[in-house]
């Protein structure tokens, strides 16, 4: 697998094996700082003499790519190369990518865009021949591109192969996810060929995204909101636990089944301490509050389930076995299991209590907790908890 670097003029660097000139007409790949390929657009009459890339872009959207590669070796035959850069309008366009370079080895392929990185860089799993990389963020000419040092040092692109599993992480939103750099450093660590990815998925989408990754090298999943719910109906297998809590926030795929489970609980209940005979308000009736609510309740947590929407904390409640209640009672923690940045009132936050929200970042509703003596927690200890032990099923799968 080659990694070519868009270039404003010509200079040797060991960091991409090739390096692209852009003409107007036409563009140059120099390799070593000699002339190797010609890249010209599929509508250029005649091929030039010398080994051609023939490449076809397209900017709004991910067609039929069989059609498309068949029309460009139908009018050019004697491509060295045929190269097919299309625009991901969502992820479903990137798998569908991937998809047909798994039917096609050999092919440049890739899509565009934010939702199209995850083609870039799982390119040498599918045996595609060339990605393109800038050396420096001023050098991307492209919408998606990541720079060579982040493929090779986040990603390990150049160890990825035939052979590498793919893993990821699927919501809506993710780009606030470290899940990228904790699992792929994981992976380093334990020599595991393997590449983790991030990939917005809506929940409309789920369907089409479970049919077609299992066509593909997926060996396991992270799930975040809203999907941790959502995705339950494409599970073979569920895990105790995790059907008790009705969320899912790791999927594993073996032998042709999916088998789900949920690692959320017990990393937020370790990470608060001991719960038994305290009480813990939980807020927000989603996946991870129903993880939480669950694993407290079974440590001997006196759990009360608060929603905006009350109808919704009472539901879970009684799924639980839990309390519930419209209005913030007194409590020794409280958990923000929201994506609310402050979900409550300034006076609803106690002083001198246990405070944790699950969000990475510093939330105003931590901020508030501080001013007023609690101790606080933020998300950070929770996502290496749970993430380890999906590192652990992924690798000593029980199920």
């Amino acid at each position: 697998m080659k990694l070519c670097a868009p270039a404003k003029q010509l200079f040797l660097t060991e960091k991409a094996d090739f390096l692209e000139l852009n003409h107007g007409t036409h563009k140059t790949i120099y390799q070593q700082g000699r002339a190797r390929y010609i890249d010209v657009d599929w509508k250029t009459p005649v091929l030039p003499p010398g080994d051609v890339i023939v490449s076809y872009h397209n900017f709004e959207e991910t067609p039929n790519l069989e059609a498309i590669l068949k029309i460009l070796q139908m009018k050019h035959p004697k491509a060295h190369f045929y190269k097919i850069a299309t625009m991901a309008t969502s992820t479903l366009d990137s798998l569908r990518m991937l998809e047909f370079l798994k039917r096609h080895p050999g092919i440049i392929g890739l899509c565009m865009g934010d939702l199209g990185t995850i083609t870039r860089i799982c390119a040498p799993i599918f045996q595609v021949p060339m990605m393109y990389a800038p050396l420096v963020e001023e050098d991307k000419n492209a919408p998606g591109q990541l720079l060579v040092d982040q493929l090779c040092e986040i990603y390990q692109f150049r160890a990825l192969n035939s052979e590498t599993k793919i893993y990821g992480l699927i919501g809506d939103p993710v780009f606030r996810s470290i899940g990228h750099l904790f699992h792929n450093d994981a992976f380093r660590k334990a020599e595991k060929n393997a590449v983790y990815v991030k990939m917005v998925v809506k929940s409309d989408e789920l369907a089409e995204f479970f049919e077609t990754v299992k066509k593909l090298p997926f060996a396991g999943l992270s799930v975040t909101a809203p999907l941790k719910e959502a995705v339950l109906p494409y599970v073979d297998v569920l895990d105790p636990e995790a059907k008790a809590m009705g969320a899912v926030n790791t999927l594993t795929f073996k032998d042709g089944q999916v088998y789900g489970a949920n690692t959320d609980g017990n990393a937020a209940v370790d990470v608060l301490g001991n719960v038994k005979n305290k009480t813990v308000v939980v807020l927000g009736a989603g996946g991870s509050a129903r993880a939480i609510g669950y694993s407290a309740h079974q440590r001997g947590g006196k759990v009360v389930i608060v929603n905006r929407t009350s109808s919704k904390a009472e539901q879970l409640a009684r799924h639980l076995g839990c309390n519930w209640s419209e209005k913030i009672p007194s409590y020794d923690i409280l958990v923000n299991a929201t994506t609310s940045p402050m979900p409550v009132l300034t006076e609803n936050i106690q002083e001198g209590r246990t405070v944790m929200d699950i969000a990475l970042d510093e939330t105003e509703f931590l901020k508030t907790a501080r001013e007023k003596h609690c101790r606080c927690l933020d998300g950070f200890p929770m996502y290496f908890q749970q993430a380890a032990a999906q590192q652990a099923i992924w690798t000593y799968p029980l199920l």
